[in-house]
Formats: C-alpha cells, structure tokens, sequence
C-alpha cells in the first residue's frame, strides 16, 4: 500500500539551494489595479462598530471610512526570464505586502445640506468642507486631508481610511455630503449624499 505524505510543494520553491534565496520560497509580488470603492460609517470604541441611523454619535468616535472593495490583480509574464532579474524587484525572499499601481490624487467632500454646527460654524450647501475633516490609518495618528494627500498613497488590500469630523457640535445635527476620491491615473470615484449623525454632547 502506498503512503502518501501530507505535504504540499511550493511551485515557488528554488530547485537545488542555488536560487536567490537560497532553499526557500521566492514570493512574486503582485501589486493590483484599483476598480472600485466603498464606504461605510462606523463608530470607534475597542473597536469598529456600524452605527444604528437613528442614532447621533460623539464627533470623537465618528468615522466615515473607505476601502479598496474591487481590484485586479497586476501579475507580469515571467516567462524565461533569469534569476538575475530577481534584484530589479519583482520578486521577493518574504511574502510582501500589495499596494496599488495608483496613487491618491485628491479628496473632495463637498456639503449638500446647510446646517449650524455650532456658535462660529456654518455649513452652507455646496461648500467644500475638506477643512472640517481629520484622516487617519489607524485612529492614532491623525492628519489633516492635504497634509496626507502629499504623502502621494498607494493602498493596500484591506486598509481603510477613515475621516473624521472634527469640529463639536453644540446640539444634535445630521451633515450630508458628497465624497470624491482622485487617484492619479485621473479616475474619480464618488459617493452620494453621505451622512453622519453627530451628538451635541
């Protein structure tokens, strides 16, 4: 009878050690193509909550957050093609993290519903309120929109930016706006009528 091993070969592996990294795996890292967003809000405590709409939420805690959600993958012919090639970078010893051929370009949340947020601060129907938002990666470092928007960004598959409204309202108010993402291939994706309940608290 014959006993067959539970293992499985890795297609990537270097025959006899003599590859560029040595006996182990070569990983090919493939990059993507965006092809869609999406969005969605969330409120932040130890971790990401969807919020219920009929509720208002501290401003602190509030996010609108958007994703990579449709990509293509990106994977160059390497057909006869010799190791020494390795060093140009389109191969790795370790499995490497995926970023998007494109770049952020611009963000643009543009205000569809007048409303006072408080004694000094007015949103007026179609203003561009790019300065009442905070981005940020991770909820600890935060930064203004334009001072991310230079760091010229690629995404990653399953990151998510988040905004967040920065401003503390002295009642209870609903913003809606529009949100539109630029990379730099000229691509604009748009989401419509976006909403955050905000508390007053």
């Amino acid at each position: 009878m014959a006993l067959f091993m539970g293992i499985i070969p890795i297609s990537s592996c270097v025959d006899q050690c003599n590859g560029p990294c040595g006996c182990y795996p070569v990983y090919e890292n493939q990059d993507f193509s965006i092809t869609t967003f999406s969005s969605e809000t969330l409120f932040r405590a130890d971790r990401n909550f969807i919020v219920d709409p009929n509720r208002y939420y501290f401003h602190q805690t509030l996010y609108k957050a958007f994703w990579v959600s449709g990509l293509r993958e990106l994977t160059e012919n390497k057909t006869n093609q010799s190791p020494s090639l390795f060093s140009q970078g389109a191969f790795a010893c370790s499995p490497a993290s995926s970023f998007s051929v494109e770049s952020l370009k611009s963000i643009r949340l543009i205000n569809k519903k007048s409303v006072r947020v408080n004694e000094s601060e007015i949103l007026q129907d179609g203003d561009v309120i790019n300065d009442k938002f905070i981005i940020t990666l991770n909820f600890q470092m935060e930064r203004k929109i334009e001072e991310f928007l230079k760091t010229n960004h690629r995404f990653q598959k399953n990151e998510r930016l988040y905004l967040k409204f920065s401003s503390k309202p002295d009642s209870n108010i609903e913003i809606m706006f529009d949100i539109e993402i630029e990379v730099d291939n000229g691509t604009v994706y748009f989401f419509n009528n976006e909403t955050m309940k905000i508390n007053g608290g």
